[in-house]
């Protein structure tokens, strides 16, 4: 086993890495920034050379081109039959433009995605990761994950007034997507997957989108059982949830995860994950990526990453640092680099 492999797993059982642990999304021939973005082109993070862990971002998010607007945006159709278009503004990487369970009761005359379908996109991952980053460990993502998946196959609205009305629907909706996530777990084992982390994005800026009670009876169960097929494969799991999430810390404890991630820490806070994870589940951050990064100065930057790393590490481990540039919009290359020093200084020079 590999150094980097090796201190990953250490930070993620509580059994004293060597040093922090740092994961990039910015991975050459692999990043692809929602499919706005050829991967051919991505670059390291300058002092992000010795990375030890990967995010295959988007590798199960599928786009088709299916041709373009007046204005030339490119328009895309992905596995579930959501249409999309890529912004000419820079700014965001997709817009929603239509959605197959938009108006509908049932899954009457609507058709899953094959999971087979997927076979190439896999492999081709699995011979990039075994040709250039064999030594590194792995966290293949759900992205879009499966909250955000049903909210597309709905229309992000509807999926509110939908599941208000017929939770149950919803449910069964959450519950097909999930197995088609599920179903796509051996590949991304064959890949060379280390761990799957499911993005949720379940929180704004003050809370969860949804009642925290309809979570707990619709939506965790589900969510739970996931975790557990990703341990059946024997991977770790990982839950990451943009936006605040402190409603359900307590529930995370009692989900199997393995690792949670927050990109969006101020809006939960730092203290309150400290007070509720800290030494209990692995936890992996980065600055916070709605304030401080595309607005703070690098001092900023540099103090928000050692305040992360004296908060929610510990000498047995728990930890893992996690580095972001972004596409679409990018991030002040200073802060950028701001986030990676101050990192670096908890890590082998």
């Amino acid at each position: 086993m590999s150094d980097h492999i090796d201190v990953v797993k250490r930070a993620i059982e509580f059994k004293k890495p060597d040093y922090l642990p740092m994961e990039i999304i910015d991975v050459p021939g692999i990043y692809n920034a929602y499919h706005t973005l050829d991967p051919a082109t991505v670059e390291l993070i300058p002092g992000t050379e010795n990375f030890d862990a990967l995010w295959p971002c988007c590798y199960t998010w599928s786009h088709q081109p299916i041709g373009k607007t007046p204005e030339g945006e490119i328009l895309k159709q992905d596995q579930f039959g959501v249409r999309l278009k890529t912004p000419l503004d820079m700014n965001s990487t997709y817009a929603l433009m239509s959605h197959p369970l938009a108006g509908k009761s049932s899954l009457d005359d609507y058709e899953f995605p094959d999971p087979e379908d997927a076979n190439d996109r896999m492999d081709a991952l699995g011979n990039t990761l075994r040709a250039r980053y064999a030594d590194r460990f792995v966290d293949a993502h759900v992205d879009a994950g499966i909250f955000l998946t049903t909210q597309c196959l709905f229309g992000i609205q509807e999926f509110f007034m939908t599941f208000a009305e017929t939770p149950l629907f919803v449910t069964e909706v959450y519950e097909r997507v999930m197995e088609y996530y599920r179903a796509l777990l051996p590949k991304l084992k064959r890949a060379g997957a280390h761990m799957v982390t499911v993005i949720e994005d379940l929180g704004s800026r003050e809370g969860l989108l949804i009642q925290p009670d309809l979570w707990r009876q619709y939506i965790k169960p589900i969510t739970k059982r996931f975790i557990q097929h990703v341990h059946d494969q024997d991977m770790y799991a990982g839950l990451f949830i943009d936006g605040s999430s402190r409603q359900i810390m307590d529930d995370l404890l009692d989900m199997g995860i393995d690792c949670f991630t927050t990109v969006d820490i101020q809006s939960t806070g730092v203290d309150v994950i400290r007070d509720h994870l800290k030494g209990k589940i692995c936890l992996r951050a980065a600055v916070d990526m709605q304030t401080t990064l595309p607005m703070g100065t690098p001092q900023d930057v540099a103090n928000d990453a050692r305040e992360l790393v004296s908060s929610l590490n510990s000498p047995e481990g728990g930890l893992i640092c996690q580095v972001v540039r972004w596409h679409r919009p990018k991030f002040p290359p200073d802060n950028v680099r701001a986030s990676v020093d101050a990192f670096n200084t908890y890590r082998p020079k």
